[in-house]
């Protein structure tokens, strides 16, 4: 049987505008479906608009202009420069969303401020010349990225994409885990059980560094257990930032399947290789392999497989599993 996991309530960063605060240039704002009917019944919020404490509500539109080389913020009409404004505004709302030690953010997408890509940065004149200008990330989330290079950041554009979606809930709440972890005394046997339930969920991201984690719990002392934490932390955060592919799963997929694989009849063997093949064509979703195994699980228990996370890494009703297009 399988164990029935307690997941930690999320600490997410959201740009004030998707979470339906009028901080919008136009006085509106930007409510999102999936972070106000998903996120929200899941996650405390810590909201955060770098624009609106400094330039109100509402206000000029502003957009990143290239000076000699220089990027400087300016309000669309009358090019009145606001960048020291919204330059000290920022590093104050990166310091409120890292104080509630967040486990992701999501960004407002196209934001010169909170986007994460492709923010056009203009000429002087107002020009824009499309692929042959530069494109770069707003400057609230450059700076945020830059406080915690490890921090998941998703723009709720992207969150739209199912492949995405599901890679950025697998690194927050692997993140919220590992942050319940430290809080709580963390110990060398501690680390060893954490490790060894994340097994197949880093397979099955970066086995390359699952590997290289192995011998870090492995020679962990609690003299200097503080090191060896940041160190696997890192390495946790680095693999989980990994995009999940069809390839990683099946690997993953496989040796969970190798557990079960003598206690099978050939039936059962043909029914796993032609589910899990349909997953690698696209035809069935991830879910559907993973009821196959967890069969296997409940006909032939295995405790070592029994609380393992790669079953549940997050609350089931997300079903983020069930959509074909969540893998690639």
């Amino acid at each position: 049987m399988l164990e029935t996991p307690d997941f930690p309530r999320l600490h997410l960063g959201v740009s004030a505008c998707l979470a339906g605060q009028p901080v919008r240039f136009n006085g509106g704002h930007a409510q999102d479906d999936f972070v106000n009917q998903t996120l929200r019944r899941v996650a405390d919020f810590t909201l955060f608009c770098p624009e609106a404490p400094v330039l109100g509500t509402p206000r000029p539109t502003i957009r990143l202009v290239n000076m000699e080389g220089e990027i400087r913020i300016q309000e669309a009409k009358g090019q009145q420069d606001v960048t020291d404004l919204v330059q000290q505004s920022s590093a104050e709302q990166v310091q409120k969303v890292l104080v509630s030690n967040p486990d992701g953010v999501v960004v407002k997408s196209r934001s010169p401020t909170c986007g994460l890509e492709r923010i056009k940065v203009y000429h002087p004149d107002g020009s824009w010349y499309g692929s042959r200008d530069p494109m770069t990330t707003g400057v609230f989330t450059a700076r945020l990225q830059a406080a915690d290079p490890l921090l998941p950041i998703e723009d709720e554009g992207r969150l739209h994409d199912a492949w995405l979606r599901e890679n950025f809930m697998l690194r927050v709440y692997t993140r919220a885990r590992w942050r319940l972890f430290l809080a709580q005394a963390p110990s060398v046997k501690g680390l060893q059980n954490f490790h060894r339930r994340h097994k197949f969920l880093l397979m099955a991201k970066n086995e390359q560094l699952y590997r290289e984690m192995g011998p870090l719990v492995a020679e962990a002392r609690n003299a200097s257990l503080e090191e060896t934490l940041d160190a696997y932390g890192k390495r946790l955060h680095e693999a989980m930032a990994t995009l999940s592919t069809r390839k990683r799963l099946r690997n993953a997929l496989d040796h969970l399947y190798g557990y079960y694989k003598t206690h099978l009849d050939p039936e059962e063997k043909t029914y796993y290789a032609r589910t899990v093949q349909e997953f690698m064509d696209g035809i069935v979703p991830l879910i559907t392999v993973i009821k196959v195994l967890e069969g296997f699980q409940h006909r032939y228990p295995d405790a070592y497989l029994s609380d393992q996370v790669f079953w549940n890494p997050y609350p089931p009703q997300l079903a983020l599993r069930t959509d074909v297009s969540a893998t690639r």
